[in-house]
């Protein structure tokens, strides 16, 4: 199993609070989301936020995980240079490949990221999985925020794709050598469809 990166530095605004200090199950959104990483075998974690404030409010929760941190200080809320920042920062680490995992997917199973990590060999450069949740939305039922990637091949494709109108997450691929994890195959490793559920509204906490 390969570290993995959290992306936790969103805005939240959807949510109307800030996700991080969420709490579902009695536990806050990220543990539930580092749990199930470390039960993959996931044992490093590089979490990216976007202010002081963050790592203030996620640090006291984590205190028992390998965590490492990254910073987007810049005053937007761009996902896509968000992920360059933190594999900038995976680089520096001397990791080549990452797990990715949003904060906001609290009922993700282990099985999905073990399934991920074995896929990405050999001349893979990134290992992609589709569920039917998303299927309707701008990533056309693509998890890019699920993904398992090569770092340095992913920065590059980020500065390429950073120059193009369409900057959707989901374009990121397009030109790499990757591969498509269909609910066929997640759904064979006893992984349901509720690992890509996204808490985004306070409806969805209920």
């Amino acid at each position: 199993m390969y570290p993995a990166i959290i992306l936790a530095g969103g805005k939240s605004k959807r949510m109307g609070q800030n996700k991080v200090i969420l709490e579902i199950e009695g536990k806050p959104l990220i543990i539930h989301v580092l749990e199930a990483l470390k039960k993959a075998g996931c044992e490093s974690f590089l979490i990216q936020i976007k202010s002081k404030k963050d790592f203030e409010l996620i640090s006291p929760l984590i205190s028992s995980y390998n965590v490492k941190w990254s910073y987007d200080k810049s005053k937007k809320y761009d996902v896509l240079q968000a992920l360059r920042l933190a594999l900038i920062t995976a680089k520096k680490f001397k990791w080549e490949c990452v797990q990715l995992a949003p904060i906001d997917t609290p009922f993700v199973s282990p099985k999905l990221f073990q399934g991920l990590s074995e896929l990405l060999k050999n001349d893979l450069e990134a290992v992609i999985p589709f569920s039917n949740l998303s299927k309707n939305t701008l990533s056309g039922g693509y998890e890019p925020l699920l993904s398992c990637l090569k770092v340095d091949r992913i920065i590059k494709q980020i500065d390429i794709i950073s120059k193009n109108k369409d900057k959707r997450l989901a374009k990121l691929f397009d030109d790499l050598n990757h591969v498509i994890v269909e609910p066929k195959q997640w759904l064979a490793w006893g992984v349901t469809e509720n690992s890509f559920k996204n808490l985004n509204y306070p409806t969805d906490l209920e």
